[in-house]
């Protein structure tokens, strides 16, 4: 045979097996066919992203009634940090808690893309470009409530509904209801805040809802302003599209395409407009459309509510190609990037598509997805505080994504220099900047209404906040702390940790009631406002509204000035027990528990900046609070310019401390531009301020934010109304100067690597990723990274004016093997067998060298200039001359 046929011949069996292998798919879990209850779902994902860890990891999105996890497992290939432009999906089963295929089918699909990652060229290629979140059950209370063949609900829609008798797929806030008093999140039942608050916060593409009780395919809209039961359509902006995700899931369902499975069902090719067929006010799926950027479709899976296991491997073959379908849909149309001119990302920018009446914005990446069918499509791109993108033309292919990047320009727009379509109604806000203000905001929050405080603002925002307690007091209360960001529950590489602390003196109250007033600003306007957006996206945000809570028990209401509530239930005061760098001494010889707890937790986070919060004085103080002993007077620290640009920072922007004025109680200080050093002001050892920046590498300033330690709580508006922008400006502060990664030179994290800025005897840290974050003022410094066992590098960098330089550095092993590949060539014999030779050793060696490179080296006798006993290597590109004319001569 010729071999070009022979070829030819291999490679069709080669495709012909792959094409068999890529067919022979794991779905072993069928041979046991049954409904998992609450606590075997668990364990099996669990178990899944135990065995699985590269591509399944398993998240609570929040909590049920009942207390149970509302679990979702996300499967991709990057699951620990989302690849960019990787669009993210989700299916959603069990809303009904007694509709129970769909809740059955997310355990059978979290196993088949698991099992068969790396076998099928379809699952493997799926769970690369797309980031899968799969939640068998949103009721998990109202399931166990439910019972295995009924077709029906039980009498009261029990097992439908959850454990507070709601049906949560009318609990959504409704786009035709009229405005309600409250948040949005308001009164509503913890299961829908909890997915309300996982949509809003995600960048979700496209979901699927799971139903029971017909065979069909619904989109939007469910609900209409018309007020009838059914049968008129009500189509959003996006119905043709809405129509064709239908069916694409239809069309490769053997029994939803024909539209006819259930009694009395008639539907046309399987699909159905929502409210066409019957009005659901308070719909999930609308409230996706609506209020965020996600697509999502209804789909009823089964005429027979909760059918008998037996009939569930059939439920699996109905249904597998259209699930597999519907995901890959995640891909049509268009995708890109939105960033400025300095190529940073422009988050919630939105991406307008000519003549359709709904926006997409963009993410804290500035990634955007914009589902379309094929076609020709005019879109554009604008965003607060920018220029509109031009206008380009963009054609979308049946099975390809387009992609368009846009650049921003931050000149600011004129009143008429564009149009922009939106069909988003963001909140009112009242004028302290809250959605709204109840009666008791405004009042001092003992322990037990401040930890109902946290709790109850945790539970409504369980997706960017995350309530801990680092400790104890003396009396046994929780340490609080209350972390906000688009990642609350751990630390990411590269995102800067930043912590405001208050109520350390027990009796200097506002802090602590400007720190709860700050957890419902940023919970409450996080999507809605830019500002708060951006730094939730880009920051980890802690706060602790009280370090002394038994101190602030015995405090009183009206007290100027007084020392009552001061120390701790020891009477100690917590600002005087900590290591201090010049003594030891009666204060902070022994350390109290709230310290203790305070310092493990400073050194468990990699801080960048924070701030303390105290009253008694109006005034940023900023290092060193004392002095060596026998000395008095301003106290510099190495970084003082920094210091002194963060303390003007936060009085600049507060109503009236950079004004300087004196409080009434002490009218002989006045501080110029509302800053002073602490120990010119007042000599303070064993302070937190100095500890967190000499032993925690973290800046912190103390605040003194009134006049008055416990002020009436009449006064507490206005407190706010002073303090709050101040209190973001300075958070923000957290990203200015070099950050970046410390590696090495095969990728691996160094910690405890120093980050040396040369002319400032001070330095940061590396910490366990490798990351480092160090704040400079603008310009140009040399910078110098070492780690104990690695060649230290030092480079010049410039620091911009605005926003911070994302530096990275690799470091070489300082050992002799990485030595010799760097600077010798990869000689390592010169490096690992070090000796002192003998002249009879050397002469060999040297006659070795001429052996193997003849055209370069020549080991020559003594020639008139050199004795006969002694010998030389002559190393030349033209050594065959040199040996003619030495033999000559």
């Amino acid at each position: 045979m010729h071999p070009k046929a022979i070829f030819l011949l291999l490679v069709l069996v080669h495709c012909e097996s792959h094409s068999i292998r890529s067919n022979l798919v794991d779905e072993g879990f069928l041979t046991d066919p049954r409904y998992l209850n609450y606590d075997e779902v668990t364990n099996l994902l669990k178990k899944l992203e135990a065995e699985h860890p590269e591509i399944a990891k398993l998240r609570s999105v929040g909590r049920s009634v009942r207390n149970r996890e509302l679990w979702a497992l996300e499967i991709n290939r990057n699951v620990e940090n989302r690849t960019l432009m990787t669009p993210m999906f989700k299916f959603v089963a069990n809303m009904h808690g007694d509709e129970s295929v769909g809740r059955q089918l997310m355990i059978y699909l979290a196993q088949y893309l698991i099992y068969n990652y790396g076998k099928d060229e379809r699952v493997t290629r799926l769970v690369n470009t797309t980031d899968i979140f799969l939640m068998p059950s949103m009721n998990p209370d109202g399931y166990e409530n439910s019972q295995e063949g009924l077709c029906e609900s039980k009498p009261g829609y029990v097992g439908r509904e959850n454990e507070n008798s709601k049906d949560l797929n009318r609990d959504f806030p409704d786009q035709f209801d009229p405005v309600r008093t409250g948040t949005i999140l308001s009164g509503r039942q913890p299961e829908t805040v909890a997915l309300m608050t996982w949509i809003i916060s995600r960048p979700f593409v496209l979901s699927g809802n799971l139903h029971g009780g017909a065979v069909v395919a619904s989109y939007p809209y469910d609900d209409s302003n018309t007020k009838r039961q059914c049968c008129r359509e009500s189509r959003s902006p996006d119905n043709d599209l809405f129509k064709k995700l239908a069916l694409t899931y239809s069309q490769s369902h053997p029994l939803m395409r024909e539209g006819k499975a259930c009694k009395n069902d008639d539907f046309d090719q399987g699909v159905t407009n929502g409210a066409f067929w019957y009005e659901v006010r308070g719909g999930m799926q609308d409230f996706n459309y609506v209020h965020s950027n996600c697509f999502e479709v209804t789909f009823e899976l089964s005429c027979c509510k909760f059918p008998p296991a037996s009939t569930l491997p059939k439920e699996w073959t109905n249904n597998k190609e259209s699930m597999l379908r519907f995901m890959e849909a995640s891909h049509w149309g268009v995708k890109g990037l939105v960033t400025n001119a300095n190529d940073e990302a422009v988050l919630d920018a939105d991406v307008v598509v000519v003549g359709i009446a709904h926006n997409v914005t963009t993410s804290n990446k500035g990634e955007y997805w914009r589902l379309l069918l094929p076609g020709e499509y005019e879109i554009y791109a604008t965003a607060y505080g920018y220029r509109p993108s031009d206008l380009v033309k963009v054609v979308v292919e049946a099975g390809r994504t387009a992609v368009r990047n846009f650049t921003l320009q931050r000149t600011p727009p004129e009143k008429d220099d564009y149009k922009v379509v939106l069909n988003r109604t963001e909140p009112p806000f009242d004028q302290y900047g809250f959605v709204s203000s109840d009666s008791h905001l405004f009042e001092h929050h003992h322990y037990d209404k401040m930890v109902q405080f946290l709790k109850d603002f945790n539970a409504s925002y369980p997706n960017i906040t995350y309530l801990h307690s680092i400790g104890k007091s003396v009396q046994g209360r929780d340490l609080y702390v209350m972390v906000l960001g688009s990642t609350p529950h751990k630390h990411v590489p590269g995102v800067p940790e930043f912590k405001y602390i208050a109520n350390m003196h027990g009796n200097e109250v506002v802090g602590r009631e400007l720190l709860l007033y700050l957890v419902k600003y940023l919970c409450e306007r996080y999507q809605t406002d830019e500002r708060v957006t951006r730094i939730l996206d880009t920051t980890r945000v802690h706060l602790m509204p009280s370090m002394n809570p038994d101190g602030y028990e015995i405090a009183r209401e009206g007290d100027d000035s007084s020392a009552v509530g001061r120390g701790n239930a020891k009477n100690i005061d917590l600002n005087r027990n900590f290591p201090d760098q010049y003594v030891v001494n009666q204060f902070n010889r022994l350390i109290e528990p709230e310290t203790k707890a305070v310092m493990d937790w400073i050194l468990s986070e990699p801080f960048v900046l924070s701030a303390n919060l105290h009253n008694g004085a109006l005034v940023a103080n900023y290092p060193y609070d004392d002095n060596p002993v026998g000395q008095s007077g301003e106290n510099l620290s190495p970084d003082d310019a920094i210091f002194k640009f963060l303390a003007h920072t936060y009085s600049d922007a507060h109503k009236s401390m950079h004004e300087g004025q004196p409080c009434p109680l002490f009218p002989q200080e006045r501080f110029k531009g509302g800053i002073t050093n602490g120990a010119k002001w007042y000599s303070v050892s064993g302070g937190m301020q100095d500890w967190n920046y000499l032993v925690a590498g973290c800046m912190e300033l103390t605040l003194e934010i009134g006049c008055y330690k416990y002020p009436y709580a009449k006064s507490l508006p206005q407190y706010w109304l002073n303090n709050r922008d101040a209190l973001l400006a300075y958070a923000e502060q957290v990203h200015r100067g070099v950050h970046g990664f410390v590696r090495s030179t095969i990728g691996r994290p160094i910690v405890g690597a120093k980050v040396i800025v040369e002319g400032v005897s001070h330095y940061v840290k590396s910490h366990k990723d490798g990351d480092y974050y160090r704040i400079l003022l603008p310009g140009k410094y040399n910078l110098t990274i070492e780690a104990l066992g690695y060649e230290s590098y030092t480079n010049e960098i410039e620091v911009p004016a605005e926003g911070t330089l994302d530096y990275n550095v690799s470091l070489m092993k300082d050992d002799q093997l990485h030595w010799a590949s760097a600077y010798d060539f990869g000689i390592d014999e010169n490096q690992y067998h070090p000796k002192y030779h003998t002249n009879q050793e050397l002469y060999g060696v040297m006659a070795q060298l001429e052996n193997r490179y003849p055209d370069t080296a020549a080991f020559q006798s003594g020639d008139d200039y050199v004795s006969m006993t002694l010998r030389s290597l002559k190393i030349t590109d033209q050594v065959s001359f040199f040996v003619h004319f030495s033999r000559s001569s």
